[in-house]
């Protein structure tokens, strides 16, 4: 493999380091380990430039995304929070127009011990977003059912949404799309293991196993053209 291919960060260290900020998640800790962190944060930033750009190939909603916009910072906003822990305990980023401030349907990766996951879709839609969605879904549940259940689609992410209890009202109890309707986001998420990314070229791995989503952003996104 040429060396141009290499993923720079191991997330093994990543996942290793953020172990540790969890078990120390306090100021006096983090700043006795800043330059652990930033040697550990850069080349992971560097990667997730390239998975911007492989996946900015296949999804011109990507194209243009710097990772600055797509990546979320280490640091929380804890004025409001009741929690008062100063960092996260993961990294992550959101690949789509508009990065992590995006309402279009986009791609998702998330690094956290015990809690690895990639996938996309729209989260937590506005309410006349979301209405718009239920009415293109049941406008065009063949296309629907087609994208979702199509492989490599299906063998690989599963649906992770919060959903209604009752169905939503101007739709039927019996209606044959109530699992989709009910659905109060649109995500479907793939939850890899530590040994999925112990490889050199796992930014190569993650950007193809990426792209079959891009049917279902395109479909959800129409309710925005």
């Amino acid at each position: 493999m040429s060396k141009e291919m290499k993923s720079e960060s191991n997330i093994k260290e990543v996942l290793a380091f953020l172990r540790r900020l969890g078990a120390n998640n306090d100021r006096v800790w983090f700043k006795a380990h800043k330059d652990e962190y930033d040697a550990i944060r850069k080349p992971w930033e560097r990667d997730m430039e390239r998975l911007i750009g492989l996946v900015a190939q296949y999804d011109d909603n990507v194209r243009g995304l710097q990772v600055k916009d797509s990546v979320y910072r280490i640091y929380r906003d804890i004025r409001l929070s009741h929690d008062k822990r100063p960092y996260k305990g993961y990294f992550s980023g959101v690949l789509g127009k508009g990065g992590r401030h995006t309402v279009i349907s986009s791609y998702y990766v998330h690094f956290e011990p015990g809690n690895l996951l990639m996938g996309g879709g729209i989260w937590w839609p506005a309410k006349p977003i979301l209405d718009q969605l239920r009415r293109l879904i049941d406008a065009e549940p063949e296309e629907f059912l087609r994208i979702v259940n199509g492989e490599p689609l299906a063998s690989r992410y599963r649906w992770e949404c919060d959903s209604l209890k009752t169905m939503p009202k101007d739709f039927q109890k019996d209606h044959p799309m109530a699992e989709y309707l009910r659905m109060k986001e649109y995500l479907l998420i793939m939850r890899p293991d530590e040994d999925y990314f112990d490889c050199e070229d796992w930014v190569e791995r993650v950007a193809a196993d990426l792209r079959p989503l891009k049917p279902l952003h395109d479909f959800l996104n129409y309710v925005f053209d």
